[in-house]
Order: C-alpha cells, then structure tokens, then sequence
C-alpha cells in the first residue's frame, strides 16, 4: 500500500513515514475494497455473477484505484453478456493504470475480431427493439428477437429472463422453465432468475393439480396441436372392416378369443408398461436434477454467507467501539465522514477547488469522536486554506461590484474565518455593510481594522470612520 500523498510505501504505522500524512482512515478504506473484492472473487468463482458484480462495484466505489477489483468486475460483465459496461470498466482500468495492465490484453483480444465485436454490439440493439416490443404487447415479435439474440450473444441474461418472462405471459410454462434454466448455468445465484424458476415451479404445480383432460387439451393448443380428432390409447382395440365373411365353429371362436387377449397382454407388457416406466423415468431424472440444483444453490448461499460473516468481523470489532459512542439521528456525522472522504478523493485528483468546497460541508463545530476524522481534517484545512480564502475573496468581490451585498458579506465572512490576516476582506465587507444599511457592523470591521492592521493602506480612512463615531 502506498500514500496517498507523496506515493512512499506505507508501514503498519497510521502516519506515512516519508511526508508524515495520516492515513489511517485511508488504510482502512483501501482494507475495505480489498475485502469486498475478495468477496466478489469467491463468488465469481462459485459462478453467482449477479452477486459478484454487486459487491465489486462497492470496491470500485470505495477505491477507484483497485485495477484487480475493476478487471474482474469487468470479465464478470462479459461473461454475463454486457459487453458495453465490460468494454467501460476495461477502458477506465487502462486510464488509470496504463502499464503492465491486463485489460489491455482483453481489449487487444477482443478487437482483433471486429466481427465477432459487431455482432455482439448489434444483439444489444436488438434486446432493446425486443423490449419495446414487450413493452408494446407485440410478444410474438419480442420472443422472435430474443430467440435471434440467444442465438449470437447465449450468456446475455437480461435477454433469457425476458423470454421467459414472455413465455410466461403466454402460459408456455415448459419452454420458460427451460430458457431460465440455461440462464442459471451461466449465473447460478441471480436473484431475478431464482425468482423466476419459483414462480414457475407454483404455476405448474397448480396446472398439475387440474382435469388431466383439460390439461392436456390446454398443453396441445398452446404447442400449435390439434385436439379435434381423437387420440387412442394403448388399450384401445382396433376393430379392422371386412368385407366378407367366413363360417366359423365354436372351438375356433374360443380360440379367437384366447390368442386375442394374448396378443392384447403381449401389446400392454411389450409397448404400454415400458413407455410408461421411461415416462416415470425421466420425471425422476427430472425432479433429482431439480433437487441437486436447488441443493448447489444453498450450500452456495451458505458458503457465501458465511464467507462475509468471517470477512466483516474483524471490521465490526474495530468500528463497534465507535459506533457506541454516539448516536446519529440525523446523518450528521455520517454526511461529515461522506464530505471529508470527497474532499479527499478531489485533493487526490488534484482538483483543489473542489476538494476545498467538500471540505467546506464539514461541519467542524460537531464533536466527531475520532481523532482520525480530526487529523484528516486539521490536515486538508490547513493546506487547503489558502484556496479556500482566495476562492472566497474574489467570489466576494465578483458579488460587490455587482451590487449583491449579500452575497458579498457571506463570502467576506467566510475569507476572514479561513485568513484572519486578509484586511482587505475587512474593509470590503465593512462597506458591504454599510452598502446594505447596516452601519453597526460596518462600523464593527473598520474597529477589527483599526485593532488589527495599523500598517494596512485602509488603516487612516478605517480610524477616521470610528473616530467619526466616538466624537
């Protein structure tokens, strides 16, 4: 881990050894976003790529500097077929870190093969005009879309959900059941598909629960089958026309009789017993791989779950003493910590003016229970004073020589709060004052003059004013 401030390779001391920066909030934020990237680590390799893009877009959030945590996050969004957002998180890595960075060997990879990337843009495209179909009511034409987008881009999830989605819509249980099952191999544990697979697993436990009959003639008309004519079952005997006849005795008629129920028990043993105990079969095979699935699914959960548990309490312990000090009703402190970490994350980017606004949100007249917070504090305000009264200065000038009193004396205040040494902001916001009508403290600032800067160039006018006064 290196400082944030001067780039020197940090100990296990809170203060850098180099320039003498604290960095013991940094630490622990940078501790953070290694952690959530662990956590998304395990879950990309369980495959459960929903929960692992979650948890690495926190620890791109807490340290956009964490290239591991970006890369992965990246190949996580191309395996789930978002490639725009896969190409993004490549292309931010690479700005960052521009040598020895293995996103540049994904885009090298992926670029050779302009075609394939083409393809992969367009069933974007296509997803979006099957949405608006869906969105339309044009189903028919949504799931001819979404078929066409499997067909080239199979790991996009967005587009299996919304196909079974379709596909429930329109009763055809069987076919979402598979779609969102293929979506599961590729992601496991996303929320949206389990969800989806439960509220099927209902509606067909409910179908299973009708008139065989009805089910069945609901089942042909959703596949496009004709349900006019009648369908024979294997105990149904066909009866052959004949257009003669022959005289028979009674012992060849038990005869007749004998060899037909033979043939009649060789037919239901030889066609109908087996057909039905490949059926029973299959619904077995059928239930077990559902089972299994189900089974893989929470012992993932329970191995992640635990995973976290072991990960944040380490975390909890060290914050729990401060978290029990004080109780924030109203997010003050919160949005203290919040600014703070802004105005840091500006100072690094070398975005000084609006590293020294976020610093300005702080409330500093709140009792914050940290001497970290405090350090960090103390440390951003002194070498970041003088932009801030130089920023105040020449907004409060820009404000007085358009008239805006107002304005004027709010950012007068603020230069002097920050640069007790400034009597040039005294004397202006003594005359913005008097400017707005309030001589008492105009009158004020020429005295804090007078008291303060007997070698100012305002020095003689400033006393003549509060001699005026006191004569």
């Amino acid at each position: 881990m290196i400082c944030y401030n001067c780039g020197s390779v940090l100990t296990n001391s809170d203060y850098c050894s180099h320039c003498g920066m604290d960095v013991s909030v940094y630490k622990r934020i940078v501790k953070l976003s290694n952690t959530y990237y662990n956590a998304g680590l395990t879950k990309a390799k369980n495959r459960d790529l929903a929960g692992a893009a979650d948890t690495l877009r926190r620890s791109v959030k807490l340290n956009k500097r964490n290239i591991d945590a970006r890369n992965l996050l990246g190949l996580v969004y191309f395996e789930m077929g978002e490639t725009v957002q896969a190409f993004s998180e490549w292309v931010i890595s690479t700005n960052i870190q521009p040598d020895n960075n293995p996103a540049d060997k994904y885009l090298v990879v992926i670029q050779q093969d302009r075609s394939k990337v083409d393809e992969l843009n367009h069933t974007i495209k296509k997803f979006n005009v099957a949405l608006e179909y869906a969105q339309n009511g044009t189903d028919d034409m949504a799931i001819i879309q979404l078929k066409k987008v499997l067909n080239q881009n199979p790991n996009l999830i967005k587009a299996s959900q919304l196909l079974c989605l379709l596909y429930m819509k329109n009763g055809q249980y069987e076919r979402a059941k598979r779609t969102i099952k293929k979506s599961l191999k590729i992601d496991k544990c996303n929320p949206l598909s389990i969800g989806y697979l439960r509220e099927l697993n209902v509606y067909m436990e409910d179908e299973k629960k009708n008139e065989p009959d009805k089910r069945m003639e609901r089942r042909r008309g959703l596949r496009g089958i004709l349900v006019d004519r009648p369908y024979l079952s294997g105990n149904d005997v066909i009866i052959p026309q004949n257009n003669f006849k022959e005289a028979i005795t009674g012992a060849q008629s038990i005869l007749h009789i004998i060899i037909g129920l033979l043939l009649g028990a060789a037919l239901v043993y030889f066609i109908v017993t087996p057909a039905r105990m490949s059926n029973i079969t299959e619904q077995i095979n059928e239930i077990q791989v559902e089972y299994d699935q189900k089974i893989a699914i929470k012992n993932s959960t329970i191995s992640e779950l635990q995973n976290q548990l072991d990960t944040l309490k380490e975390e909890d312990e060290k914050l729990r003493s401060d978290l029990a000090q004080y109780t924030d009703t109203d997010n003050t402190i919160a949005s203290n910590y919040s600014y703070l970490l802004e105005a840091v994350n500006y100072y690094l980017d070398e975005d000084y003016d609006k590293s020294a606004k976020s610093l300005e949100k702080v409330d500093d007249t709140l009792e914050m229970n940290s001497e970290a917070f405090t350090n960090v504090f103390t440390t951003m305000s002194s070498q970041l004073s003088s932009q801030v009264a130089q920023s105040a200065y020449d907004a409060g000038m820009d404000a007085y020589t358009s008239a805006d009193y107002e304005e004027a004396i709010t950012q007068f205040l603020r230069c002097i709060r920050v640069d007790e040494d400034n009597d040039e902001a005294y004397y202006y916001l003594a005359h913005s004052y008097r400017n707005n009508g309030d001589e008492t403290n105009a009158l004020k600032y020429f005295q804090e003059i007078v008291d303060k800067f007997p070698n100012s160039d305002h020095y003689a006018f400033a006393r003549n004013q509060v001699g005026d006064t006191e004569e």
